[in-house]
């Protein structure tokens, strides 16, 4: 009678774990300084997946101040590769609420650079950070 129990346990226990809720991903974040200005960068997927992955970019001055009145744009692009056709993609960042915010289409597993541009009070800001999509 024990080792039904024992049996039936260690069953009813493997079938919670492989039929458990599967644990959610945060997003995928990044936070680099330049110039002064604080960078922090967050996409939607962990690790970053092919097809759409949404990037929110939020700028702080040196005081902590959201900075609101930036022209930002996002640059991805996957490194050189022989015989392949460059991938290189630019698309604008608008501000929505107190971020900016775009959709990068990822073509393609592999490493991909991520360059965030952002113009604000005279100053062109640049920071770059690598991602590996899957």
């Amino acid at each position: 009678m024990q080792n039904r129990l024992i049996i039936h346990f260690s069953v009813s226990f493997f079938l919670l774990l492989i039929c458990g809720e599967p644990a959610e991903a945060g997003d995928y974040r990044v936070r680099k300084n330049t110039d002064g200005m604080a960078f922090d960068i967050a996409i939607n997927r962990n690790p970053p997946v092919l097809g759409d992955n949404e990037i929110r970019i939020e700028i702080r001055d040196a005081e902590g101040h959201a900075v609101l009145d930036a022209e930002v744009l996002v640059n991805y692009y996957m490194p050189p590769m022989p015989r392949m056709a460059p991938m290189n993609y630019t698309v604008p960042a608008p501000l929505k609420g107190k971020e900016y915010r775009a959709v990068m289409d990822l073509i393609m597993a592999g490493p991909w650079n991520i360059v965030i541009r952002a113009k604000t009070q005279g100053k062109l800001l640049r920071m770059t950070f690598p991602i590996d999509v899957r």
